[in-house]
């Protein structure tokens, strides 16, 4: 019977994931997002941020690499962890802060500003910093499958980075990342049921 119950279990909170994931379709709600490369970018492999003036083209899915855009619902956010230098097979760690943000309803944000570093594995520091589009945007955020040919739901990020005269830019894909607690609490709230059930 215990055996029953973990599957039972097992099963809801599958269940819940998903309902969560389908439920996050074309809106972006604060939360942490995993970023992934866009398959869209115009060089090489599919990546996530290219740098031309360092002559580096990073991918947020390769190798090791995991990269999160963490969003509260104000007028920051940061994208951390690490990234794949493609062609050279090194991680580099990231670290940016996207300021200035403006919420737009349930789509996502616009943002004014971002400034970070990347650092290689040797610990030698590149700052990166936004750069406003003619839209005086440093930073895009939305639920609307930017480039993702029949996709309008899918969350995209993409940003502009100096210096003007190279091509620095990040272009992901981001993915709800659920929240341990509350799928711990829904689990509990399934169990709880079968067990009165039973």
């Amino acid at each position: 019977m215990m055996r029953f119950i973990l599957s039972a279990v097992v099963a809801i909170s599958v269940l819940l994931l998903s309902v969560q994931t389908a439920s996050a379709a074309g809106t972006i709600l604060p939360g942490l997002y995993q970023l992934h490369d866009h398959g869209e970018g115009n060089v090489g492999p599919d990546y996530g941020l290219r740098v031309d003036s360092i002559g580096a083209l990073f991918s947020v899915d390769l190798g090791s690499a995991y990269v999160t855009l963490d969003w509260d619902g104000g007028t920051t956010a940061t994208i951390t962890g690490q990234v794949y230098r493609v062609y050279f097979g090194e991680m580099w760690d990231v670290d940016y802060t996207i300021t200035g943000i403006t919420a737009v309803g349930t789509l996502g944000f616009t943002a004014t500003g971002g400034s970070g570093t990347l650092t290689d594995p040797s610990n030698n520091v590149s700052a990166i910093t936004g750069l406003q589009n003619g839209d005086g945007d440093a930073f895009v955020f939305l639920a609307d499958g930017h480039r993702l040919t029949g996709d309008d739901d899918t969350p995209v990020g993409r940003g502009w980075l100096l210096p003007p005269d190279a091509t620095d830019d990040w272009l992901v894909r981001a993915e709800l990342i659920p929240e341990p607690a509350s799928l711990a609490l829904l689990a509990a709230g399934g169990l709880a049921l079968f067990t009165r059930r039973r």
